[in-house]
């Protein structure tokens, strides 16, 4: 099903996230996650899994989208998502999974008196955020008072974090974050976890657990199918990123055509410059 399987599970794959970040029996994992991305003074403790999946508004959705939905334990609900492809209005889909977390909280009758707890989104990107020019690796969201330059409510935060960003070697990931996300991005290609994340006695559990050789028979089934998903979806992105390039440097070509023949060049010369046709040349008259 799969030409290669390597040392450890790719982190990346629907079964690869969940096995390592889902699992009542491995919740380290994802606590250890969650203090480096939002823990700040007040380390949690501990988390409870509301359910295993968010269901996708489309087959494609369901193919791209791999998430946890999490409790705390002062209640406050935590939305982690995995996403491999980069969707249209992914933004809007990020507010719209933390709006309808809090709809939900809402109780029928005249008693409710519109108290929330709050709604957290941790969301993992594995792809190039189209449209921003400003990039950054992590960016928190939150709802703001422009005038005041303060918070407006705590009731929903978002963080993104853009995995293809991180641009360390091992030795340079000094945060227990910086470690994850380089994990995540390299460990399917590692023969050993880095000799630097091993003061870190997490690091060192996942280096037993998330080895391919100690799944059982049921769980490597699950993962190689898993991964030939992973590694087709991956091969789909590539040839979209592969014609956007094609179709960009083809509009570049039209635009120094169009200035070109502005500047009264002949079309066989622009032909020539350009590699368009003549009849190409001939539809930007």
């Amino acid at each position: 099903m799969c030409e290669s399987i390597s040392t450890y599970i790719n982190p990346l794959t629907d079964f690869g996230f969940k096995y390592i970040f889902g699992r009542y029996a491995d919740k380290e994992f994802i606590l250890s996650f969650l203090n480096a991305v939002i823990g700040g003074d007040t380390p949690i403790t501990n988390v409870t899994f509301i359910d295993k999946e968010k269901k996708g508004e489309s087959k494609d959705d369901r193919a791209l989208i791999y998430d946890l939905h999490c409790e705390l334990e002062d209640g406050r609900k935590i939305i982690v998502e995995m996403q491999n492809r980069y969707q249209t209005h992914f933004d809007d889909r990020a507010v719209f999974y933390l709006a309808a977390d809090i709809y939900a909280q809402g109780e029928k009758g005249e008693g409710w008196d519109y108290k929330l707890t709050p709604v957290y989104g941790v969301f993992l990107m594995n792809f190039e955020w189209k449209g921003y020019k400003e990039q950054h690796l992590r960016e928190d969201v939150c709802l703001y008072n422009m005038q005041t330059q303060q918070v407006f409510s705590d009731k929903m935060g978002m963080t993104f974090l853009k995995i293809p960003m991180l641009d360390k070697d091992a030795d340079e990931c000094k945060t227990t974050l910086e470690r994850w996300l380089y994990l995540l991005k390299n460990m399917e290609k590692m023969e050993t976890i880095p000799q630097t994340f091993m003061k870190e006695p997490v690091f060192r559990r996942l280096g037993k657990v998330a080895r391919y050789a100690a799944l059982n028979e049921k769980d490597k089934q699950a993962y190689k199918a898993s991964l030939k998903a992973y590694r087709d979806s991956y091969a789909i992105a590539e040839t979209e990123r592969a014609e956007g390039r094609a179709e960009g440097r083809a509009e570049e070509k039209k635009d120094i055509a169009r200035k070109m023949l502005s500047e009264g060049y002949a079309t066989d010369v622009i032909s020539s410059l350009t590699g368009l046709s003549l009849n190409e040349i001939s539809l930007l008259i």
